[in-house]
């Protein structure tokens, strides 16, 4: 949670909604367990003022965030960038103890160290108490923008951030101890921290924050939500007290768990296909639209891009629900020639089926061995005026010759189903066989009527 001087409000209705909190959890699952943490921003100028002194500070430095600020309260602490109050407990009650003694804190400018806070949350397993198996989900409260890489560099401060974790335990809570010292996380460093370690994170934010932009060096959480992954984060608007968080963390569950998709890995081509109450996403990923305690089934098949000689072993993420470990041992040549089948019926009983395709007996030939070779050629078909198919007998192509008639040298073509046709003129024209005592008729009569001269 956000805990800078705005969400005064937020942090009175989770107070008060902390049993119901739990309450709505269990109804979801009797297995939930529950953490808190909270973070505002570094404590280095512009950030927030390095003098710490309670009223005094905020007097000097809040101006009019003073009344918000302490709400009632004598003054506002001193800032921090995160802090793990309560690892993930079954423990409901807790939660209400822990919430009792934290306290809003005062920083300067409106974009927080949100993306630090999540990422020491996501990465520091032990610290926080992530369970192996479990759907791990994290919800940030907050109604202002987020700092990301870069932006420490108003603070002068420029090393990079190393993306480990850095919590050190302290009285009742771990304390992120390298704020001061490091600059603000990248987006990339962050989606890839939730995908290594199996997170899902829901921006719970307000209206407003959700619609437009902090400031020109901020991107807004939609935009964010895109960039880490449709998958992998989601937004959900809440009302500028949070009075409605525990509806909230109900529609949030129910969109983590809609959709049960599959995330793309590098170097393969993943296809679903559906088997038991899946409707598929619109992307093909995986299925959509399920209900809490549903049960689907999909099978998925996996295509390597690149032929490695090398068993690898893979692990295909399935966002909120863990990772199924493949070892695929690659195929790069068909190894099938010793599971040959003799006289396949798919090759006319005349052939061998090898690896899909036929291998014909000697004497026989064609793509299911369907032709015999002891027909023999078929010139005699064609008249001697084209080729023919061996295992069809149809004349596949006429041929174009010389001859002279009536002593005019010409240039003539045969055509017809038996090449019995061809375009020359005269009296010997047509039919084909000039010493065969026939009446032109049929196709060559009706093809050619016009140029015979009889």
């Amino acid at each position: 949670m956000d805990l800078s001087g705005s969400q005064a409000s937020d942090l009175d209705s989770l107070k008060s909604l902390s049993n119901s909190i739990t309450d709505e959890l269990e109804s979801i699952s009797s297995q939930f367990t529950i953490g808190f943490g909270s973070f505002v921003d570094k404590i280095a100028y512009p950030f927030a003022s390095t003098l710490q002194n309670g009223s005094d500070y905020l007097t000097r430095h809040l101006g009019n965030m003073v009344i918000e600020c302490a709400n009632g309260r004598a003054s506002c602490g001193p800032t921090y960038v995160y802090r793990h109050h309560l690892p993930l407990t079954s423990d409901s009650g807790q939660l209400s103890e822990v919430l009792d003694n934290v306290t809003i804190r005062g920083n300067l400018d409106v974009p927080e160290a949100t993306l630090e806070a999540l990422l020491q949350s996501v990465v520091c397993l032990d610290e926080v108490g992530w369970r192996n198996g479990s759907l791990r989900i994290v919800m940030v409260l907050t109604d202002a923008g987020f700092k990301t890489a870069l932006d420490g560099r108003a603070a002068a401060l420029v090393t990079r951030n190393d993306g480990e974790c850095h919590l050190e335990p302290e009285e009742g809570f771990y304390d992120y101890s390298r704020g001061p010292e490091q600059d603000f996380p990248s987006i990339y460093q962050v989606r890839e921290k939730l995908i290594e370690n199996d997170i899902i994170t829901i921006f719970a934010v307000a209206e407003d924050v959700v619609r437009n932009r902090i400031s020109t060096d901020n991107i807004v959480y939609r935009e964010l939500a895109e960039e880490i992954g449709r998958s992998r984060a989601f937004v959900q608007t809440i009302a500028n007290d949070s009075a409605d968080i525990v509806s909230v963390i109900r529609m949030a569950y129910e969109s983590v768990t809609r959709d049960i998709v599959v995330d793309s890995v590098s170097g393969l081509t993943i296809g679903i296909a559906p088997v038991l109450n899946c409707n598929l996403t619109s992307d093909g990923r995986g299925c959509a639209n399920v209900a809490i305690e549903d049960l689907v089934s999909f099978n998925v098949t996996v295509t390597m891009d690149q032929c490695l000689k090398d068993m690898q072993t893979r692990l295909l993420p399935l966002p909120g629900f863990g990772n199924v470990e493949l070892t695929l041992v690659p195929i790069c040549e068909c190894n099938c020639s010793s599971q040959m089948i003799s006289n396949h019926t798919s090759c006319n009983g005349t052939g061998s089926l090898v690896c899909g395709a036929c291998d014909c007996s000697e004497g026989f030939y064609g793509e299911q061995c369907e032709c015999d070779d002891e027909l023999g050629p078929c010139l005699n078909d064609c008249f001697n005026r084209g080729s023919c198919d061996n295992c069809t007998r149809e004349c596949i192509s006429c041929d174009t010759y010389q001859d002279t008639i009536g002593g005019v040298f010409q240039i003539v073509g045969s055509f017809g189903k038996r090449c019995q046709c061809d375009n020359s003129t005269g009296a010997g024209a047509c039919p084909v066989g000039r010493d065969i005592d026939q009446v032109c008729s049929g196709e060559c009569w009706e093809r050619y009527r016009p140029s015979l001269q009889w």
